[in-house]
């Protein structure tokens, strides 16, 4: 930056001429004219003298510093690569972006298929866990079933009804069977129908005038159901 500049003033060499009768110390003059004296004498007083200078200053740096800060214009080829950095950004956003989208997809496919394998596991382990219980309860069935025909045979071959001991067995069948029946089961009605594989189980065939074929003449051992279920299918004797 250069220094500042000066530039100097000097005022006109010719004074102002006084006439050549002119007393200062005229009494006259001094009374006449005290308010002209007392402002020409402040106006000498202001007025630079015959040598001295007059100096303006003029800051250049200032007028610099306002050319300085005048916005500047970029060029073409700034702008051109300032476009092609945000476009290369707005393109790696995107790509960004798509892959978050891609692996939130996936993430709620592996959530969507972890619910559905989960209720069909529910599904499945309900299923297996009534099975077994259906299970379980059908061979503790089948053991009193197997007891009950005990009973039966045992009143086939009974002479004395009316006996006390007799009566005192029937009785406690009578209960076993009413037990049975509050659990579900149920007798296979088999005598005289048709034969059906789904209830029946052929043990033998045989002629008979009084039946007609394909349908129960006996019934070895009764078949029972639990809940419409067959647990033990009636060993029967078909008719020719």
């Amino acid at each position: 930056m250069t220094d500042d500049k000066r530039r100097t003033l000097r005022p006109t060499d010719d004074p102002e001429e006084k006439p050549d009768d002119f007393d200062p110390s005229d009494p006259v003059g001094d009374e006449d004219t005290p308010d002209i004296q007392d402002e020409s004498e402040d106006e000498e007083s202001s007025q630079p003298g015959d040598n001295e200078e007059i100096t303006i200053e003029v800051d250049d740096e200032s007028a610099e510093d306002e050319v300085d800060d005048a916005p500047t214009i970029p060029s073409a080829k700034a702008v051109l690569n300032r476009l092609l950095e945000k476009n290369e950004i707005i393109l790696k956003l995107n790509k960004d972006n798509a892959e978050k989208d891609r692996q939130l997809k996936g993430l709620n496919e592996k959530w969507l298929r972890s619910i559905a394998e989960f209720e069909n596991y529910r599904k499945r382990s309900r299923k297996e866990w009534e099975l077994l219980k259906q299970q379980s309860r059908t061979e503790v069935i089948l053991e009193i079933l197997n007891i009950v025909d005990d009973f039966e045979r045992a009143f086939s071959v009974t002479e004395d009804e009316d006996d006390e001991f007799v009566q005192g067995i029937r009785l406690i069948y009578n209960n076993l069977v009413s037990v049975l029946d509050k659990f579900g089961v149920q007798e296979i009605d088999a005598s005289d129908s048709p034969f059906d594989p789904n209830f029946h189980m052929a043990v033998g065939q045989l002629e008979a005038d009084s039946v007609e074929s394909g349908h129960v003449v006996e019934v070895i051992q009764k078949g029972y159901q639990l809940d419409d279920a067959v647990i033990r299918p009636a060993r029967v004797i078909v008719a020719k």
